[in-house]
């Protein structure tokens, strides 16, 4: 008994919806999304920030 491996095209394939399913969130969803977001964006964002002041220190001390 040999099992089927889907393809890489039945894998990317989109998932056709159900009619009449109506997709809503729960009570703590939209929290949850936002504290996620947060912790992937927030020492993204801050270390872009230390960067970008660490580069302007420089040009400051070097042109100064």
């Amino acid at each position: 008994m040999s099992r089927h491996k889907p393809t890489i095209h039945e894998m990317l394939e989109k998932k056709q919806k159900k009619p009449g399913k109506v997709d809503e969130l729960e009570k703590d969803d939209f929290r949850a999304l936002n504290k996620a977001a947060f912790q992937v964006f927030a020492p993204v964002i801050l270390g872009a920030v230390i960067i970008l002041g660490v580069i302007i220190a420089i040009f400051t001390w070097i042109y100064s």
